[in-house]
């Protein structure tokens, strides 16, 4: 069943079928092999949907396109650009500062990308930027959104596992901002060396200004993460208030959205939680067929004839990530990785958080490396340059972003700390 569910899945992604697809075809197929009755595939796929849990996706991801379309993230740029556009390449740091404080809100790496990129990737170029570095620090600044709340890959790997969404979101704080820092640090020293320019630096008066201009974009992210963190709201609950803050913002403060775009806009995060809900149902018949052939305790037993250190066992895995990344979709990845690993992690007593942790950051590094991508493509349509030059120019960025996953490798404390903490 294992043989006739990996051949066939790899087959079915050489033809270009989708993804989700294609484990449930392969995973069916597999079923079919085992004798196993075909009941089993609605049963499956329909159980593995129940769950409260997965609420929080549609209403993370409709907050997402609310605060998208309400025209928040022009004033969110200016307030970045105020931050931290003086700097040299400051137009790259407020970039990267931008999707970080974007991220909060969309919870999407590619709709992050696609939304600051074409805020600021035009502007960069006419100052003189080359177009190839703004698709790479664009597209490589979009990872920060899948490692700070609400980061649906985040919800994903807790469906998958069991882990508290509440400690992964709360979690990825500290990472995010060390991420960010990584990424301006790469960003000044590539401009230092290229001479980029650097914007006049603002005064007190401006900053407020911008201050004030994005103050109900900014408290996004405070709502979600503080009523979670003070045991205000779950984060399914958290959820539909991010949802109704996003509403009232777009509707009555910016009065940039009117009643009748919301069907518009529900029917938009529909297609997207379908796409999301379609993977993780056929993901379940995957499970079932991993389990039943025992492939996780061959695959554990196999690391662990090699190593049984907990570090290193983490690096070997951060490779398995890597080479993944570049051809799979990171929600894929999760859903099909983790169940795989997740009994040796718990064998060798690795932290559920900080393993999370490493899996998400270590994931979505393949959002920009070729050929899969998404957010380099994005960004390299934007800034109208090849995918060669951008996958050139992101090698830096990517190397930041290995030297963060692993401090979070070494130093667990660096995920951790903030949501146990958090439990007092």
């Amino acid at each position: 069943m294992a043989t006739v569910l990996l051949i066939g899945f790899a087959l079915l992604l050489l033809v270009n079928v989708p993804v989700s697809f294609a484990l449930a075809i392969a995973s069916l197929a597999a079923l079919l092999y085992g004798g196993l009755p075909v009941t089993l595939v609605v049963q499956k796929m329909t159980a593995s949907m129940d769950s409260f849990v997965l609420l929080a996706v549609p209403f993370f991801l409709l907050s997402g396109h609310l605060m998208a379309r309400s025209g928040i993230a022009r004033d969110i740029v200016d307030f970045a650009d105020a931050l931290v556009g003086w700097l040299r390449g400051g137009l790259a740091h407020a970039n990267i500062a931008s999707g970080t404080l974007m991220g909060g809100m969309t919870g999407s790496a590619v709709a992050e990308a696609s939304s600051t990129g074409g805020a600021l990737i035009p502007p960069m170029i006419a100052k003189g930027y080359d177009p190839p570095f703004t698709a790479a620090v664009t597209a490589s600044a979009s990872t920060i959104a899948v490692m700070v709340p609400p980061s649906i890959p985040m919800i994903i790997f807790a469906v998958v596992t069991g882990v508290s969404v509440g400690d992964l979101f709360i979690g990825g704080v500290i990472p995010g901002i060390i991420m960010a820092l990584a990424l301006m640090v790469t960003s000044w020293l590539l401009a230092v060396g290229r001479g980029y320019p650097r914007g006049k630096r603002p005064s007190l008066g401006s900053i407020g200004r911008a201050t004030r201009a994005s103050v109900w974009g900014l408290f996004m992210p405070v709502v979600i993460i503080g009523s979670i963190r003070y045991g205000i709201a779950t984060p399914t609950e958290a959820s539909v208030v991010a949802v109704l803050y996003a509403l009232f913002v777009g509707l009555y403060v910016y009065r940039t959205i009117t009643w009748r775009d919301i069907p518009g806009i529900i029917r938009d995060t529909a297609v997207t939680t379908g796409i999301v809900m379609l993977m993780i149902a056929a993901a379940s018949l995957y499970g079932l067929i991993v389990t039943r052939e025992q492939i996780p305790q061959a695959a554990a037993q196999m690391i662990m004839d090699i190593t049984q250190n907990p570090y290193l066992v983490l690096i070997l895995i951060l490779g398995v990530y890597l080479i993944a990344g570049m051809l799979l979709d990171l929600g894929a990845n999760i859903i099909i990785l983790v169940p795989v690993l997740w009994p040796l992690v718990r064998s060798l007593q690795i932290d559920p958080v900080q393993f999370g942790i490493v899996t998400v950051l270590g994931l979505s590094i393949g959002l920009i490396t070729p050929p899969v991508g998404a957010s380099l493509f994005v960004t390299c349509g934007i800034a109208k340059t090849n995918l060669l030059d951008g996958s050139k120019a992101v090698l830096p960025f990517i190397v930041a972003l290995i030297l963060v996953t692993l401090l979070i490798i070494f130093f667990p404390g660096v995920a951790t700390w903030l949501p146990y903490s958090a439990k007092g």
